[in-house]
């Protein structure tokens, strides 16, 4: 076995204080955008066993025959996982016109269902007492007409 040399150890210390510093100074101060050297907020929450709220965000379609579904978000329903649907939560709050890319995506990988209408981002809100859930409310904080549901396409920006 070959021992290091001087340098190398300095090389391989450097390295490792600077990835711990990303790390710390990520966790500290980052967000999502800064992965893998700041927090997964996704899973990185605590939630109170009593009087904590959990919130669970989908999406659902009324399509062109007037049947509620709900969209899969997942690479086989539209491409778009779920996590990116939360990630971007108040972008679609603020301008509802982006879920039109929701019934664009659709009806590309899914030419032989109905045509989406209306597409809702839904936030489901689950309260908790004592650990159980005491409660459920489903909000819309965004809604959007699709534009030509028969043939549905990007709205130029």
């Amino acid at each position: 076995m070959r021992r290091l040399t001087g340098w190398s150890r300095v090389w391989r210390a450097l390295v490792t204080v600077a990835v711990l510093g990303l790390v710390i100074n990520g966790t500290a101060r980052g967000d999502d955008q800064q992965w893998p050297f700041g927090p997964m907020s996704q899973f990185a929450f605590e939630v109170s066993n009593s009087g904590g709220t959990v919130r669970s965000v989908y999406v659902d379609a009324l399509t062109v025959q007037g049947t509620m579904v709900r969209v899969p978000l997942d690479a086989q329903g539209i491409g778009l996982p779920r996590a990116e649907i939360e990630e971007q939560l108040g972008l679609f709050e603020r301008d509802p016109s982006l879920l039109q890319a929701i019934a664009v995506a659709h009806a590309r990988r899914h030419s032989d269902q109905p045509r989406y209408r209306v597409v809702y981002l839904r936030n489901e809100v689950t309260r908790l007492e004592h650990g159980k859930a005491v409660s459920h409310q489903v909000e819309t904080p965004a809604r959007w007409v699709v534009r030509d549901p028969a043939n549905p396409q990007e709205i130029a920006r």
